[in-house]
């Protein structure tokens, strides 16, 4: 397909979908809440098959980003993220970044040739929050993936990560992992002491009276009355000191965390600890095993359930401010997961509400 032929035709249906949804549109003939792109994001039509034999072409990888409307978090991730030098030439220059509505109802068609729509696709992928990031190998299938907001310099260390490795390399080797990857990273810039990030972080872990130091996760599931939250963490994490130091102090947070058994875990000790399935490991063993990639890491378990204690029935592995923050742990606590499997459509229930009896809020705060 010619440039000029595409062109035309992205035009065309810009000008189809401004028509069909007119009242809807601001004077500005934009959604609300609608950010703009940079140019350098790949102009598609949403065919996986055919993006993905151009990429392998172009010896770059995809990823695709899901994003809404009106997301505090993918405008952050916009405007802080893609306004650094280093991380616009690392995307230009080793991958196609595709743009997915996850509420849209555009066509994809997935590498499988399967017809499906936006909306659909980011279901089946389990979107739960946005900006979610899923870098796929060269044959289509998910190869690292990014849960929510990354900062600029994490964000940066991923894009160098996925370029460590070949798709032979991912399907015949045992991967490395990313946070000692990360931690290798920081150390090379100098010691973590040293560091100067926008935020500096703190050595050690955070201590609060309504964590439990319970190292048999089996019995705790099984025996509590109350949900189990187990929070990941780790040493010299800004984010980490954001929750404790800010997120935790709010009082409705706090009141809303008194409704959990909450387990603070080190995701880099050595010390043993017995996972939800009963197997004795060390705690850096249990965050590999369930695949932690971020910090702070919030897994939630169903309490009481003996038979099916070992699954999760939500995760958290995003930079979350205390709004969102103190919908999950109401999404939590009431069970609501049961009858709304969408952790957004929730989130934007909770700020129709709060709307609608004029209460004022930040998304940010």
């Amino acid at each position: 397909m010619t440039k000029f032929l595409l062109t035309i035709l992205l035009i065309m249906g810009s000008l189809s979908a401004f028509s069909a949804d007119d009242e809807a549109l601001t004077k500005g003939m934009v959604n609300p809440g609608f950010y703009e792109k940079p140019d350098w994001f790949k102009q598609s039509f949403l065919d996986l098959q055919e993006d993905l034999h151009d990429a392998n072409g172009n010896k770059k990888r995809i990823i695709l980003y899901f994003h809404q409307d009106g997301c505090p978090y993918c405008k952050k991730l916009l405007d802080d993220n893609f306004s650094r030098k280093d991380i616009v030439n690392k995307m230009k220059q080793h991958y196609e970044l595709l743009a997915i509505n996850m509420w849209g109802d555009k066509a994809v068609t997935l590498v499988t040739g399967e017809e499906t729509t936006e909306k659909e696709f980011a279901k089946s992928m389990k979107v739960m929050f946005t900006p979610t990031l899923v870098a796929l190998d060269n044959k289509g299938a998910p190869l690292f993936r990014m849960n929510g907001y990354y900062e600029p310099d994490k964000f940066s260390s991923v894009l160098d990560y996925l370029l460590l490795f070949s798709d032979t390399s991912v399907d015949n080797q045992k991967q490395p992992d990313f946070n000692e990857f990360y931690r290798q990273q920081l150390m090379a810039k100098g010691d973590a002491e040293q560091r100067q990030p926008s935020k500096k972080a703190l050595p050690g872990l955070h201590t609060e009276m309504f964590i439990t130091s319970e190292n048999n996760l089996q019995e705790l599931i099984e025996n509590s009355q109350l949900p189990v939250m187990l929070l990941f963490e780790q040493q010299y994490c800004a984010e980490c000191d954001e929750l404790h130091g800010d997120v935790f102090r709010r009082l409705p947070i706090y009141k809303a965390l008194k409704q959990f058994k909450i387990v603070q875990i080190d995701m880099n000790s050595s010390d043993l600890i017995t996972a939800a399935n009963g197997q004795s490991m060390t705690k850096k063993e249990l965050a590999k095993s369930l695949n932690i990639q971020y910090t702070p890491s919030m897994i939630f378990y169903e309490s009481g359930k003996p038979g099916n204690m070992h699954n999760p029935v939500f995760r958290s592995e995003a930079y979350l401010k205390s709004f969102h923050i103190q919908a999950l742990l109401e999404y939590i606590s009431t069970k609501s997961y049961l009858t709304e499997p969408e952790f957004q459509r929730f989130v934007q229930a909770k700020a129709d509400k709060l709307h609608a009896e004029g209460i004022e809020f930040d998304l940010l705060d």
